[in-house]
């Protein structure tokens, strides 16, 4: 389940739906376990119902983090991504308990490093959720809106969301550091690649998918640092939940 939390936190709906038909990274540069990661990203086929039962006042608060009170509507926002999410990699959704607890995991680490991330005096404006926001829906006119119902969003509950991945983006930009990606590591990833394809000759050469593997492999990096990161949060934190 980790790796469907981080998913949210980390790539978020907001990249998801900005990824949407952007193929200029080359497939063939990625593993099997890559390109796997990628299909689960996408929305589901079938819709996740959210009943009124699953559901809290938008007012409600449900959790009190360092003394920072969420309420109801944060949640629930939470709530039906992260179950659609669940859905997507085949977890078992019934459990309506475990959707909550992962929900609540959910806010609980995405509310520490937006606390992380004022503290180290980053901040987003406004106006540049709103620019953002302008372009991506622009680029997906034809996908947007049914995004944003397939994770139960509305623009405004869209934008919140979009604001913590900016704040993150500048968040691991600042304090998160990747080590440096050495050629042994990318002649191994190199390597597994071919090992995983089912006809190597479609493998392209190394030079030409080098730099695409650096790319990939400082990107996990940087998400295990980050993982790392929020866990020692969550160690120090005051966490108190009220549902």
């Amino acid at each position: 389940m980790k790796k469907v939390i981080m998913l949210v936190l980390v790539l978020g709906i907001a990249t998801i739906l900005a990824a949407c038909g952007d193929d200029s990274a080359s497939d063939n540069s990625k593993s099997n376990d890559d390109k796997k990661s990628e299909e689960t990203a996408q929305p589901a086929t079938k819709d996740v119902k959210i009943t009124d039962k699953e559901k809290v006042d938008s007012d409600k608060v449900v959790s009190k983090i360092n003394g920072e009170e969420i309420t109801g509507k944060e949640y629930n926002a939470s709530y039906a991504q992260t179950k659609t999410l669940m859905n997507q990699y085949g977890q078992d959704v019934s459990d309506l308990e475990n959707v909550k607890k992962q929900a609540l995991n959910v806010i609980v680490e995405q509310e520490l490093l937006k606390q992380e991330a004022k503290e180290q005096g980053i901040e987003v404006t406004d106006k540049e959720v709103q620019k953002q926001f302008k372009t991506i829906k622009e680029k997906n006119a034809d996908q947007f809106k049914a995004v944003l119902d397939q994770y139960h969003l509305t623009e405004a509950t869209y934008k919140d969301q979009l604001a913590f991945e900016l704040t993150l983006q500048k968040y691991m930009k600042q304090e998160i550091k990747a080590e440096e990606i050495t050629d042994k590591e990318v002649k191994e990833y190199y390597s597994k690649l071919k090992e995983q394809s089912k006809d190597a000759k479609t493998i392209p050469k190394l030079e030409e998918v080098k730099d695409q593997i650096k790319g990939q492999l400082k990107q996990q990096k940087q998400q295990q640092q980050l993982q790392a990161k929020v866990e020692k949060l969550k160690e120090d934190a005051k966490i108190k939940h009220m549902i």
